[in-house]
């Protein structure tokens, strides 16, 4: 076994493109060594890291040559490879020229065997033909039987020549966010690349990169030891690097931060603020681990803390300090790439521009505090929301009629009405990540009802599937309305999301609004995503225009998608075929509706009898297909005690169920159900369904979907994938 490693050295890479470079290269890399021959094993031989100014992977468990390896070669097709006579053709010479082998290397497998196949006799390729009278059809030919193989011997490649092929690829095939081009134009990548370092077991590996050969020479940190650094081996490399304040583990350099965070955050008697963001981002803001503690104007604690804290997090990548009982403090840290900050410089630069920002936000809160949100509405006309969607003021409009239409409670429709507002105030114009959060604090300033503010504030969630929801019933009415005005007028337009793009972030949208439809508790909002799509166009004045008539089954069919995806990954955790099975019966009027049937067929499937309920349906539903069914069950044309005592079963056991699913007690439905499974079979035994007679068999027809219908309105339990030895255990 061998061992590599590589580093790309480069201009700063932005912290929040790294770990989906990690991700990447992680896969691909592993890849590689499986490909090399890499025995299985609990350690994954890969390990990729990077700081601001690198990209370093390190394989450490690689074969120094592949395996030799036997490899099938497809030629021509068999008719092609011989004449009449049994004798190669020009094809089959040449195809065997071309890969060095000669005729008895031709795998004597490639001819159809059975009857009515080709088979070798003496080297001619002859039909045998089955008899006139058989009933045996003639085989469906393999195709890949019709064609001439052959097998020849690979001789492994040395794992250096495969590394000097694959590195460059994987590198250069990277994908980012952004991209630049640097020197002459002629490469695109993240930052321009300064160095490469390429060493196979001690040796430097040669191999190029964007035109730039590699070597076994790096340097150290930028500031504080710049030199060049010639090294031989990754242990030798981590060490150099260390030693020149270099630290490529990004989780080492996260664990020294936070520790030396809790410390600097202790002495001014609070602790950091809880935030993974920043120290997602901070790990590849520096090369060398470093904290800084400063202060900021404690005047500026009188600003909303929402507008201290985006300031601090989202535009200074700073941590805040709070106090044991998570007030905030006018002390916060800031990420330094050094060991520490003697001479103070650092402290006070962070200090000098965080109390110029502050100082920013603070005129403009005041500025815009003179006047109220209402008084701002019209402004919204001058804002456009899209091109061909109209303006804020438009928007607004149909966000306060969808949620009309929802609810009559006027705290909500007040909310609806200024949700928008503050996209005009100088606040949202400087910090655009405070849109919302700002309307619902100057509502609260100006007296506003707690719903309403708290609505307005929250009505942009969830964003994320991990988001909180809104707070209040008021909150999630609103979100809904923006929402699905949203989807509806991009989808209206021709704007949907194609592929992997979705420039509006509509799946986010549905998303949210699918997970707030969810919900049971007393934010719960009772409309089915078919009602609020139709409210949406009514509110779009497109009800009933004959252009929009594949709208509504297009955004059905988006959310079904979000629905699937989200009841699979998120706590509910159910199986993708019991999803698609309630799905089946119908979704679009109640979600917690769907979920309680998924949740009953769940935990039906567990059950020793429900293979009774799978069965039952399968066997109606196979017989019933396609097929004439009278209206009713019609006593008269009971022939049988059978069949009689099955209709009168049905009757009863039909009326139970219907009753249990309106309670929403659809396990004890199923359970219901499945107890006719014996009564079922033995009319099956006993009882000939498809008979002569069109009005007996529509009569039995009738009988049998009555029976499965009784489950319809559950699930269609037929899509249930189940292994039978499961139940037979």
């Amino acid at each position: 076994m061998a061992e590599y490693f590589f580093e790309l050295l480069t201009e700063e890479i932005p912290a929040w493109m790294h770990e989906a470079a990690h991700a990447v290269l992680l896969q691909q890399l592993t890849k590689l060594t499986h490909d090399l021959g890499e025995p299985d094993g609990d350690r994954n031989p890969v390990i990729v890291n990077s700081t601001p100014r690198r990209i370093i992977f390190f394989l450490s468990r690689i074969p120094l040559r592949e395996s030799d390896r036997e490899e099938e070669v497809k030629g021509p097709p068999i008719k092609a490879a011989y004449d009449a006579e049994g004798k190669p053709t020009q094809a089959l010479l040449g195809f065997l020229k071309k890969n060095a082998a000669t005729i008895e290397d031709v795998i004597d497998e490639g001819r159809l065997s059975g009857v009515g196949s080709r088979k070798e006799e003496g080297g001619v390729a002859s039909e045998t033909r089955t008899d006139k009278g058989s009933d045996t059809p003639p085989p469906t030919p393999d195709t890949r039987t019709n064609y001439i193989r052959i097998r020849r011997q690979i001789k492994g490649r040395a794992a250096g020549e495969i590394l000097q092929q694959r590195i460059p690829q994987i590198v250069e095939s990277l994908r980012w966010p952004k991209m630049m081009r640097w020197g002459n134009g002629e490469h695109s990548y993240i930052r321009p690349i300064h160095s490469i370092v390429s060493v196979l077991d001690g040796e430097h590996l040669p191999i190029t990169i964007f035109g730039l050969p590699s070597g076994t020479t790096t340097v150290g940190h930028r500031t504080l030891a710049p030199q060049k650094i010639e090294v031989t081996s990754y242990n030798d490399y981590v060490t150099q690097l260390e030693l020149n304040r270099v630290v490529i583990d990004a989780e080492r350099r996260r664990h020294v931060m936070a520790e030396r965070a809790r410390i600097l955050a202790n002495e001014a008697g609070g602790a950091p603020a809880i935030d993974a963001s920043i120290w997602s981002q901070w790990q590849y803001l520096t090369e060398y681990p470093g904290v800084v503690r400063a202060e900021f104007g404690g005047d500026y604690l009188a600003l909303p803390e929402e507008v201290l804290v985006t300031v601090m997090r989202v535009h200074q990548k700073q941590l805040p300090i709070r106090t044991t009982a998570g007030k905030l403090t006018s002390s916060f840290l800031a990420v330094l790439d050094n060991d520490g900050d003697p001479d103070g410089n650092a402290a006070y630069g962070n200090s000098f521009v965080t109390n110029a920002r502050f100082a920013d936000a603070k005129f403009f809160y005041e500025t815009d505090r003179k006047r109220t949100l209402v008084s701002r509405r019209d402004q919204l006309s001058h804002l456009q929301f899209q091109e061909k969607l109209g303006n804020y003021l438009q928007k607004t409009d149909r966000i306060e009629q969808v949620a009309a239409a929802i609810t009559d409670d006027p705290e909500t429709l007040a909310a609806a009405r200024l949700c928008k507002t503050d996209l005009v105030t100088e606040m949202v114009k400087e910090f655009t990540e405070l849109q919302g959060n700002i309307g619902g604090i100057y509502a609260r300033e100006e007296g506003m009802p707690e719903n309403t503010w708290q609505a307005v504030y929250d009505h942009y969630l969830p964003i994320n599937i991990d988001d909180a929801l809104p707070r209040t019933r008021s909150g999630a009415v609103v979100s809904l309305a923006d929402k699905i005005d949203t989807l509806v007028g991009f989808f209206l337009v021709g704007a949907r999301p194609t592929g992997s793009k979705d420039p509006f972030a509509l799946r986010r949208a549905a998303q949210g609004v699918v997970q707030i439809l969810l919900n049971r508790d007393k934010r719960s909002v009772k409309i089915g995503i078919d009602k609020l799509i139709d409210v949406a166009l009514q509110a779009h004045e497109q009800p009933g225009n004959p252009a929009t008539q594949q709208l509504k089954p297009d955004l059905l069919a988006f959310f079904a998608e979000r629905i699937r995806t989200l009841l699979e990954v998120s706590a509910y955790g159910f199986a993708y075929d019991e999803i698609a099975a309630a799905m089946e019966t119908g979704w679009a009027s109640s979600l917690t509706d769907l979920v309680d049937r998924i949740g009953a067929v769940k935990a039906m499937r567990n059950e020793p009898n429900f293979l009774s309920i799978l069965d039952s349906a399968k066997r109606i539903a196979n017989i019933t297909a396609g097929q004439q069914i009278a209206a009713s069950v019609d006593p008269s044309k009971l022939e049988n005690d059978v069949e009689r005592r099955l209709a009168s079963l049905a009757a009863a056991v039909s009326t139970q169920i219907e009753e249990m699913i309106a309670e929403r007690d659809y396990k004890r439905a199923l359970e219901t159900f499945a107890a006719m499974a014996p009564e079922l079979e033995t009319f099956f035994d006993e009882v000939m369904v498809m008979v002569e007679d069109e009005t007996l068999r529509r009569n039995r027809m009738a009988l049998l979907h009555k029976i499965g219908g009784a489950v319809a309105g559950i699930a269609d339990v037929t899509k249930i994938v189940v292994d039978r030895r499961e139940y037979r255990t």
